[in-house]
């Protein structure tokens, strides 16, 4: 059992508000790649992703403890736009399987995108991203003898809760959640009109960290108006292997999912 985990049974939800799920890994930039890296790899998943989208690459992400727990101020920077560094998004003919792969992170992604699709649950997504990244792993080797070097995992959990199913005023979300931060007043200020709130737990052993983000939003295709949560667990695993990558995941799912049966 990974340190950190429970020998309780995980709480079970029959229907939980989750509209999309992604288990990430970062990795050193590969050097030797390029946007047409991107095609060769398309060709190899093609039949099971036959779309594709250009998206603007994620930066890295490293979770820090001590003195360097806290990041620095953010400062404007300006450089040209590098195709290379692109992240590409390989999609589903349904658009509600993704994976993304950029120069130093590979993601699968499933998402609502009609609304009325049927989440998977953890093991159909831990499973499809050990094959999925398996391919890719492969393929990097083919082009560069030397392992991945891993440098963070991540899972990502994005949760909707629609006005009129667990809230109805803004005053009634914030409370859905004061059990994780505390709510102090004496009656001076009135409801809250937005709800937007942060933060993270430190996980055992300083495995990693829980972030937690609450916003209050209206949804495209339906035009509710809804609290998001989005839950991410982000960690360094205790190995490069792939086994203890996945050992990773399901600590971060199981702090999400305790975590999120918390509030």
């Amino acid at each position: 059992m990974p340190q950190g985990s429970s020998a309780h049974p995980l709480p079970e939800f029959e229907n939980p508000p989750i509209t999309e799920v992604a288990l990430s890994v970062q990795f050193e930039p590969l050097g030797w790649w390029r946007i047409a890296h991107a095609g060769l790899f398309w060709a190899q998943i093609k039949s099971g992703y036959p779309l594709t989208e250009a998206q603007i690459s994620l930066p890295p992400q490293i979770e820090q403890f001590g003195e360097d727990r806290f990041p620095q101020a953010p400062t404007i920077t300006f450089s040209q736009v590098d195709s290379d560094s692109a992240r590409v998004w390989f999609l589903s003919k349904d658009n509600t399987r993704l994976i993304q792969v950029q120069r130093d992170r590979f993601i699968i992604n499933w998402r609502k995108f009609v609304g009325d699709e049927v989440y998977p649950r953890y093991p159909v997504l831990r499973q499809r991203f050990e094959q999925e990244f398996t391919i890719f792993r492969d393929f990097a080797h083919t082009q560069e003898p030397d392992p991945l070097n891993i440098q963070q995992c991540e899972i990502t959990y994005v949760n909707d809760m629609p006005r009129g199913e667990v809230w109805e005023t803004f005053s009634e979300a914030t409370e859905l959640f004061s059990a994780w931060w505390g709510v102090c007043t004496d009656g001076f200020l009135p409801a809250p009109e937005t709800v937007n709130v942060s933060g993270s737990f430190v996980l055992p052993n300083e495995q990693g960290r829980l972030h937690f983000a609450t916003q209050n939003l209206r949804r495209a295709r339906d035009q509710r108006d809804l609290v998001q949560l989005r839950l991410t667990a982000r960690g360094k695993p205790s190995r490069n292997d792939l086994a203890d990558v996945l050992a990773w995941m399901d600590l971060g799912r199981e702090w999400i999912v305790r975590g999120f049966s918390d509030y």
